[in-house]
């Protein structure tokens, strides 16, 4: 099967993370694990399903995240960017890596939805930029979407027209969207408007190659568009039949789509209710983590293999592991042992009545005996001494916590 398109997966830089503190604190955020898998696989599992091989998929990458690399290189092409890249300027440094139509995606967009849709949508609506839009059911009472889902600031404010064009976009903390406004040619170019508050924009996009030769004469001619998601897209909605704008992008070089003929910008929306969430925040990361952990119909057909797969680890028979819970490879648990609801990582030493719950423990962590662990995430080969009770708590790789600490609510690095 041919490609007709490239895959570029913005990986992370120094940037990265910062919401995800502190367990992306030296460790990239592409490697955090989904059900004990990193999420960046994922992300590579539904380009490959959809046909794409490992010649149409590039990374964008600092070269402070070598270990990335290292896992993925058979699978994709890697370009190294910038320390002090974003979004924006990183695909801008590879844009000679890229040939033709691409599809943006984020490292920590995690989806269930089929991406061969979301192309014949874009090809089919002849669209410029096609956004990846997650619908969430209106909680009835309130007219909005439910708080638990994505971050309630993580939901956009969108006007769609009644041929599925983006014709306006505003995050729900934008200071300015008391005044929402939209220019009198945007409204008029669609037969109806339906303005929408439970969208979530799950920066996925489809474009056009015209795209990235707008973005560089755009990031020329104004300094402050770099990155994508917050300066390039709302700037090209806004003005999408703004004249300038238009010119700009029609004034192509001669080169390999120098046949194509630029009518109009058509930004376009296909909107999904499969499974959609962004993990760049620590409840979306643990969010992601509980729903894999979910067998069955109910369950996200996404992380199905995960589970499929999962080793049958022995453990001693006074232990209580519920069924919703999953134990890494290699992982040693010690007698009178109880975990509910929580992920256990590869290599971890689980000591003497323990009891997890509502937790994310990843690799090669060590957990004495007499410990209490609730609703907390520790990174990899991390430490926790004997008789100690951490409850909503979130160490960082390495970090230890002495013996015989009763902490709630506390960042450990």
């Amino acid at each position: 099967m041919q490609i007709k398109y490239q895959a570029i997966i913005l990986g992370g830089g120094q940037k990265a993370g910062s919401m995800l503190f502190p367990l992306c604190q030296s460790y990239s955020k592409s490697l955090l694990p989904v059900c004990n898998k990193p999420m960046i696989l994922y992300q590579l599992d539904v380009l490959e399903i959809a046909g794409f091989g490992p010649q149409d998929i590039l990374i964008l990458l600092t070269k402070d995240h070598q270990a990335v690399a290292d896992l993925v290189q058979r699978r994709a092409e890697i370009f190294y960017v910038s320390d002090d890249s974003d979004s924006g300027s990183a695909l801008l440094e590879a844009h000679e890596k890229i040939k033709k139509d691409f599809i943006l995606l984020s490292c920590d967009s995690m989806i269930g939805a089929n991406i061969l849709d979301l192309l014949d949508f874009h090809y089919s609506k002849k669209a410029t930029i096609t956004c990846l839009i997650k619908e969430e059911d209106l909680d009835k009472k309130q007219g909005r979407a439910p708080i638990s889902c994505n971050l309630d600031e993580s939901y956009d404010i969108m006007f769609i027209g009644s041929d599925h064009s983006l014709l306006h976009i505003t995050n729900q903390e934008d200071d300015d969207q008391a005044n929402l406004s939209i220019s009198r040619n945007v409204l008029l170019s669609c037969e109806s408007v339906q303005i929408m508050t439970n969208l979530f924009d799950t920066h996925i996009y489809v474009c056009q190659y015209e795209v990235l030769e707008l973005f560089q004469k755009l990031n020329k001619l104004e300094n402050e568009i770099q990155n994508w998601k917050l300066e390039f897209l709302p700037y090209i909605v806004k003005h999408q039949k703004n004249v300038n704008l238009l010119n700009l992008l029609s004034k192509q070089e001669q080169g390999l789509f120098h046949e194509r003929k630029q009518q109009q910008f058509s930004i376009k929306v296909f909107i999904t209710q499969e499974y959609a969430r962004r993990l760049n925040n620590i409840k979306d990361y643990q969010q992601a983590n509980y729903e894999s952990m979910i067998k069955g119909n109910k369950g996200i057909q996404l992380y199905q293999g995960v589970q499929d797969s999962q080793i049958q680890i022995q453990y001693p028979q006074d232990a209580r592991i519920s069924p919703d819970s999953i134990i890494g490879e290699g992982t040693r648990i010690g007698n009178k042992v109880n975990i509910q609801r929580s992920i256990i990582g590869k290599n971890c030493t689980i000591g003497d009545h323990v009891k997890i719950s509502n937790s994310i423990i990843m690799k090669n962590v060590v957990i004495n005996s007499n410990c209490i662990i609730q609703h907390c995430i520790l990174s990899n080969e991390s430490a926790v001494g004997h008789t100690t009770e951490l409850n909503k708590c979130n160490l960082g790789n390495l970090a230890s916590v002495e013996p015989n600490q009763k902490i709630v609510d506390e960042c450990i690095i």
